[in-house]
Formats: C-alpha cells, structure tokens, sequence
C-alpha cells in the first residue's frame, strides 16, 4: 500500500510540474525578467468619412433675376450646406498595453520553455511551433495610410461687368451750364449689360448651329457650341447665382476601451457646420451568455498556461445628431474574455487580429 501511495504522488508530483509560467507583465517579478513578454491585439476603427460641401453664392443682379430674366428659381442667400455622402469602416489591429503577459521558463523545470512566435510589434503568433504553418497564416490588419488625396476647393468667382461696357443716354444729363455732370452708373445699368451679352450669345449660338453663318467649321462647330453655352451660363449666373459642391474624405480612428461596451462615445463634430459625431457599441445576444473570467485568474501567474482571448461581436452604429448613418457587426477584441488555457506539451497558434487560439494540437 505504501509503494502505491508512493507511485501515485511521483506521478501526481510529475503531472503538475511546472515547465513555465505565464503572468501578467505589470505583475511580474525579477525572476521572470528573462522571459518572453508578448501581447493580445486590440481592434481600431477606421471611419473614412466622404463629406459634400454645397456652396451657394448669390449673383451680384439677383435682385433683378426675376423681373430681367423671368426666373424664380435663384440663389437668395450665401450659405453651405455640408451632408456625409458615405462612410466606410474598417477594423485595424493594434497591440493592446492593458493586455501584455510574460512566458518564462520555471526555474525548476529542466525542459526547455517552447517556441515562441511573434510579429514585429509583439502580438502573439504561435507558441511550440518552430514555422507558422503556410495553410494556417492569417494576415494582421495593420493601421492604413490616411493621406488621403484631397480635391482642390473649388470658389465661386462671377464675370464682371465694366463700366465701360455701359452706354448712358447724355440726355439725361443735368444741362444746367456750369453744373453738367455725367450719369452714375447704376447695379441695374450693368444688369441691363449682361442681359444684352444673354441675347448676343443666344443669337450666336443659334446661327452657328442653324448653318446661317454658311460656314463649314466642320469638327470644330461642337466645341465652339459648348464655349458658347457655357459663356451664357456665366451671364445668367450673375443673377441666378451659382451652387458649386466640393468632396473630400476625412478619417478618424475610433479605438473602443472594454468598459464602453452597451454605451456610446463622442468624436465631435467632422466639420464646424455638422453635427456631433458619437459611435455607439451594442452587445449581441449571441456573447451575452459566456462567463467572463475572473480578475484574480487574470493578475495571478498561471502554470503552463497561455492568455488569450475570446473576441466579441458589437454592433456598431454610427450616429450624427439624431440620425444612425451607418450601422454595421464588428469583432471587438478587447470587448471578448481573456481566458487562461492549458498548453503543456502542446502547440497553439493565434489570430493575429483577435488575440483567438484557431488551433490547438496536443
């Protein structure tokens, strides 16, 4: 019976052995400063917001667009309108500083500690593995290049109108000898100007693709045509005003803390005539029911285990003002479980971008 005893706490003593431990890196201590610190990823979000920018200006003869060019459809006031034309998302991946752990070797194993793996920033790639296996690489979303291209903001400018250009009837002069001064040229003077250019350019227009001029400008009578109406428009602009719209994209990187899951957070105003812009992150009930582990499991050093996470899937929305813009289930990382596994005598690989072990072979 004693022999039995004895056998069975040789094997008990053998099967707990320790060959590394696995802890916290701000809770670790100065036997372990020889160890591997590696990290769990977070996720990022990436909003590239398309912003419209709508300008109206008013033309210098609006008052008279009505009454001159019979038109009830013109800009009355200067102002711009801004609207989000689209917003696309995407989740980059980052290392997470809360979720940094130390891999040392226990000072009373005499096996050596098994590989690890890890990419350039530190994220956890494979452990006991000497290659990551080609079938099973997963490519890490890494943060995007946001010099974005922008246009050219393109400003209203009008034609004027030159004095010169106004021909005033001398009798309306004031003949009194000594006090003869000539006639101020008025608004509505030169609005009376660039109602004749209207005419002009109508009358040329016509002729031209009429064939009256008895021509033959062959290829060039299309491009001469397009000169002419776009010189008309400028005119009619004078009254009517113009509207011209200027795009361009805008990103802001969004990166979720654990705690504001089931709540919203505010990235302020994408421009100072837009709305307040908050994102909102709602659970699913899909990962309601798992059980999160314990705090003190997480702070304490684990015995041939490995931290790594199980990811959460939010659904995220994008608010401005009062109106959902965007709507859209997203894995956040750092929302999921931390969780201690056993890997004595294994080999676990990782998701670069969820901190996830996708395979485990004893």
């Amino acid at each position: 019976m004693k022999k039995l005893f004895l056998i069975l706490s040789l094997l008990a003593s053998f099967t707990v052995e320790a060959q590394y431990v696995t802890t916290l890196a701000k809770n670790a201590n100065e036997s372990q400063s020889d160890g591997v610190m590696y990290y769990l990823p977070r996720n990022v979000m990436r909003l590239e917001f398309t912003i419209e920018e709508t300008d109206y200006y008013i033309g210098p003869y609006a008052e008279f667009a009505t009454d001159m060019l019979g038109v009830k459809d013109y800009v009355r006031e200067n102002k711009t309108e801004v609207n989000i034309k689209n917003l696309d998302i995407q989740l980059v991946t980052e290392i997470d500083p809360a979720a940094a752990f130390v891999i040392a070797q226990d000072d009373k194993s005499k096996e050596p500690m098994p590989n690890v793996i890890l990419d350039v920033d530190g994220l956890m790639l494979a452990f006991g593995y000497d290659n990551i296996p080609e079938d099973s690489k997963i490519e890490r979303k890494t943060l995007i290049n946001n010099n974005l291209e922008q246009n050219e903001r393109v400003e209203a400018a009008f034609i004027e109108i030159l004095d010169n250009e106004v021909e005033l009837d001398d009798d309306d002069d004031d003949e009194e000898e000594g006090n003869r001064q000539p006639k101020k040229i008025t608004k509505q003077d030169k609005a009376k100007v660039a109602l004749e250019h209207i005419s002009n350019i109508r009358n040329a227009y016509f002729e031209l693709i009429s064939g009256t001029l008895e021509v033959a400008y062959g290829s060039t009578t299309k491009y001469m045509a397009n000169n002419l109406k776009a010189l008309e428009n400028e005119y009619i602009s004078l009254f009517k005003g113009k509207i011209i719209n200027n795009t361009y994209k805008k990103v802001v990187y969004v990166t979720p803390e654990s705690s504001q899951l089931n709540s919203s957070v505010s990235i302020g105003k994408l421009t100072n005539k837009t709305e307040s812009v908050k994102v909102q992150f709602d659970s699913q009930a899909a990962t309601q029911g798992i059980n999160t582990t314990s705090e003190d499991i997480r702070n304490s050093a684990q015995t041939n285990k490995l931290f790594y996470r199980i990811p959460f899937t939010s659904n995220v929305k994008i608010i401005s003002g009062n109106t959902v813009i965007a709507e859209k289930a997203l894995i956040i990382s750092q929302f999921g479980d931390i969780r201690a596994m056993s890997v004595k005598n294994s080999k676990a690989l990782f998701n670069p971008n969820t901190g996830q072990i996708i395979k485990l072979e004893r």
